[in-house]
């Protein structure tokens, strides 16, 4: 069953936690070859595969109109909690501004919207343009404008959400721990602490670059 993989504004602590196994992470398996914004949520190992870059150096813009404004601080910082992960080679970077939109035109582009997918209580949600094979070529993400966004500290925290949505931009689909600490791909938005990562989310990116 597809599921899509967009960041909801209902808080954790509402939720219930119950016990999972310490590495639950799921990746992202779609076959199709264009846009998406949904997956099956599968295990590293699946036999059909997943979505995964082979290029490992991925340029992010950012359009500041609207909430984009004096976000390049969240942007960089988010790029460089994944390009930190150990025993994996990609490198994340922050390119600059642009006025391109939620549109597949080769070029990697953080907005601020309403609509393209994302309503409700969707704080953001991430494209993937896939070719033939699961490979990554592009990737947006789009932010709901409903919501306010800020960059020192409090809800609704554009880091905590952005290194979320960075991750799915990495084939990594939400993970299935519930527990606390709770991984970055935890399903749903719990604050700041999500700007960080745990080793559920470490061994995701690990295993997709062991893979492919």
């Amino acid at each position: 069953m597809n599921r899509s993989f967009v960041t909801c504004a209902l808080l954790a602590a509402g939720l219930a936690t119950t016990a999972a196994p310490s590495h639950a992470f799921r990746m992202i398996q779609n076959t199709t070859v264009g846009r998406v914004s949904a997956g099956a949520a599968v295990a590293c190992n699946a036999a059909g595969g997943f979505a995964h870059c082979n290029n490992l150096s991925i340029s992010w813009f950012l359009n500041p109109t609207g909430q984009g404004a004096g976000k390049d601080v969240a942007v960089i910082a988010a790029t460089s909690t994944w390009t930190a992960v150990g025993a994996a080679a990609h490198n994340l970077s922050y390119a600059g501004t642009t006025n391109a939109d939620f549109v597949t035109d080769g070029r990697n582009t953080i907005l601020w919207a309403r609509g393209n997918g994302c309503s409700g209580t969707c704080l953001a949600i991430t494209a993937l343009v896939l070719q033939a094979g699961q490979v990554i070529v592009e990737s947006d993400v789009s932010f709901n404008s409903r919501y306010t966004w800020n960059v020192g500290g409090t809800d609704y925290d554009t880091q905590a959400t952005l290194t979320h949505e960075l991750g799915h931009s990495l084939g990594l689909h939400h993970t299935d721990v519930t527990s606390t600490p709770r991984p970055t791909m935890y399903a749903s938005y719990f604050g700041t602490t999500g700007r960080t990562l745990e080793s559920d989310d470490t061994a995701a990116l690990q295993c997709s670059d062991s893979r492919y």
